[in-house]
Order: C-alpha cells, then sequence, then structure tokens
C-alpha cells in the first residue's frame, strides 16, 4: 500500500534513469507504508515495471546496530538464488549520487503474513507455519567463519563487542534511553523506573543461556517476523514464502534468536501455525536443542530491550511491553526483592 504520489529529487531521478533502470521512465513514486527505520518507495516505470527504492535514514544512538546500505545490498547479491528475497537491481551505497544510500530491488508481489495470519485458521494458519519455518532452516542453513556484526560488502564478521553481552547490552539500552530527549509534539512512551528494573532482572536471568548461544555462527535476519514476511499460494496452491524483506539488522549468531522474534507474539497466532513453523524449522534442518524454548526468548531480549528503549509508536511499546511482564511473571522475577 502506498500514499499519494511524491516528487523525486533531481539527482535521485537522474541515477535512476541514467544508471539504476537505463531504458525506463520513473511515471510514479509513492512511499509504501511501513519502513520504521529507511524509506521505502514503490517506483512504477512506464513500461510497467515495479521496483523499490529503499533510502537509509541516518541512525540515531540506539543499542542495535544497523547494516550499511552496502551490507545490505552484498546480503542481497549473496543471497539471490538461494533463499526468497528481492532481486537487487542497483545500489548507491554512499548516497553519491542520490544524496544519502540508497538501493533498488524489484518489486515482489505478496500478501504480508501479518494480512494472511489474521485470516487463517487449521490446515491453512498450517500451511503457513510450516512455509515460514522452512524458509527460516533455509535462513540459518548459511554458516559463517564467525559469529559477529557485517561491517563491510565481504560479508566477512567482525568479533563480538561488549554488546553481544545481555546485560551490558540492556545497561546500554536503558542509558541511552536516558539520554534521548522526548520527540517534539508528542508524549514518547518511556519506560518506568519499575519496568526498567525488570527488564534488567530479566537479563540477569536470561544472561547465561545467552552467553552458551553466543558462539552460534550462522545467518540471523534478527527481525524475523511477520511484517517482514510476504507469502503467495506456490503451485501446489498451498502458501509458500514469497520474500524475507529488510535485511537491515541480519548478523552471524544464533539462528534461535530468528525463533525467538518470530514467536514473540505467540499468543496471538493460531495454534496451528506455531507448531507448523516449528515443525517446517526442524524438518528444514534447523536446530531445536531441549532448552530452545528458554533460549529462544533470552535471546529476544535483545531485541525487547531495543524496542522499549527507542519504541516507534505507544501500540508496539504496549505490545512488547506486555511481553516483558509475562516474562517476567513466568520467570519469578517480580518477586524478588529489591537490592539494598
Amino acid at each position: 500500500m502506498t500514499t499519494d504520489p511524491i516528487e523525486l529529487d533531481v539527482g535521485t531521478r537522474a541515477w535512476l534513469h541514467g544508471e539504476a533502470l537505463p531504458g525506463e521512465r520513473v511515471r510514479r513514486a509513492g512511499r509504501l507504508l511501513g519502513g520504521c527505520n529507511n524509506e521505502l518507495i514503490l517506483l512504477e516505470t512506464e513500461a510497467d515495471g515495479r521496483y523499490v527504492l529503499r533510502r537509509f535514514r541516518p541512525g540515531g544512538e540506539s543499542g542495535v546496530r544497523r547494516n550499511t546500505c552496502a551490507v545490505e545490498a552484498a546480503l542481497l547479491r549473496r543471497l539471490h538464488g538461494r533463499l526468497p528475497l528481492p532481486e537487487l537491481v542497483a545500489a548507491d551505497p554512499d548516497g553519491a549520487a542520490t544524496g544519502c544510500p540508497s538501493l533498488v530491488y524489484r518489486y515482489i508481489r505478496g500478501v504480508p503474513l501479518t494480512e494472511a495470519l489474521a485470516d487463517a485458521s487449521g490446515p491453512a494458519a498450517a500451511d503457513l507455519g510450516r512455509a515460514v519455518g522452512t524458509a527460516l532452516a533455509r535462513v540459518s542453513a548459511w554458516e559463517l567463519p564467525r559469529p559477529g556484526r557485517f561491517e563491510e560488502a565481504s560479508l566477512v564478521p567482525r568479533p563480538p563487542d561488549g554488546r553481544s553481552d545481555l546485560q551490558a547490552f540492556v545497561e546500554h539500552c536503558l542509558a541511552a534511553a536516558g539520554r534521548r530527549p522526548p520527540p517534539a509534539g508528542r508524549a514518547a512512551p518511556r519506560l518506568s523506573a519499575s519496568d526498567a528494573r525488570t527488564l534488567g532482572l530479566l537479563a540477569e536471568r536470561a544472561a547465561p543461556l545467552c552467553a552458551r548461544a553466543a558462539a552460534d555462527h550462522r545467518l540471523v535476519h534478527n527481525d524475523f517476523n511477520p511484517k517482514n514476511l510476504l507469502v503467495g499460494p506456490g503451485r501446489d496452491g498451498r502458501w509458500e514464502v514469497a520474500a524475507v524483506l529488510d535485511w537491515e539488522l541480519a548478523f552471524s549468531g544464533p539462528p534461535l534468536m530468528d525463533v525467538g522474534n518470530m514467536l514473540r507474539f505467540e499468543d496471538e497466532y493460531p495454534p496451528d501455525y506455531s507448531r507448523a513453523f516449528l515443525d517446517g524449522f526442524r524438518d528444514g534442518g534447523g536446530l531445536l536443542p531441549d532448552d530452545w524454548r528458554r533460549t529462544s526468548r533470552a535471546l529476544d531480549l535483545f531485541a525487547l530491550a531495543d524496542i522499549l528503549t527507542d519504541p516507534p509508536d505507544r501500540r508496539v511499546f504496549d505490545r512488547v511491553r506486555a511481553v516483558m511482564l509475562r516474562r517476567a511473571a513466568a520467570e519469578n522475577v517480580l518477586r524478588r526483592p529489591v537490592p539494598r
């Protein structure tokens, strides 16, 4: 879904017509809904071609480091043919031509998994779950030389730094939130002192599980949830994943982080979906050790801490805070006395 048409700046239009899409002329451009951190623009050409222009906004101070345009373009190139994802057409990784780092990929038709799940039940929900689990197993099949972030287009991970430690990461997020001024014109949701303490106690409890998983070094999407997946009917009429979108957080690490991400709002999904998702992941070669559920939830605290301390909006904040409180109750951390 797009907004009303927008006018592209002269530099971007010249790059599109001269380098990114030679021989094609853009007749319409409109912002795609979504893209919390970066801007997504649907391009329609006079030859009826459809492309997505992804413009990378500068990142503020947050807990999670986002991949550069150059790294995301390299991932799309490397994974082309191995995974269902957009086909990269062109990239301006330094923004030399367009004024900000940008890439263009072919538009993929599909239904957002959020919409498909809202209408699914029984066998349809199970088909969706198995397709998504199988796709995640394909993501995690790529083994890298070591764990770490991608900081260059070579996609050789850099050794992990202090932010790979869960407790240090949570402390960084809370400190950054305390320094961040509230957005002008609206009341930004903020963690209370009690909630911040709850988050810290959860991190303390989960840290050993995260530390044991930290040596794993497989491709992690790190935002593997329904808003970043397009699905559609396959040749046999069953659901299949058409595209895994938005690789700005991808890194080398434990695939259980993606499992935890997908199941963060498990209570909102049809039961058949979650069961089939796990079956599809396991049958596709994904590993689910005996403690996979606790470990995946522990790893998901990295994302929860980032969202709760720098939320995109009140609705997301409230949903994620509810998840944190349910997990705190399950772990009995709310009953622990306050240290003196």
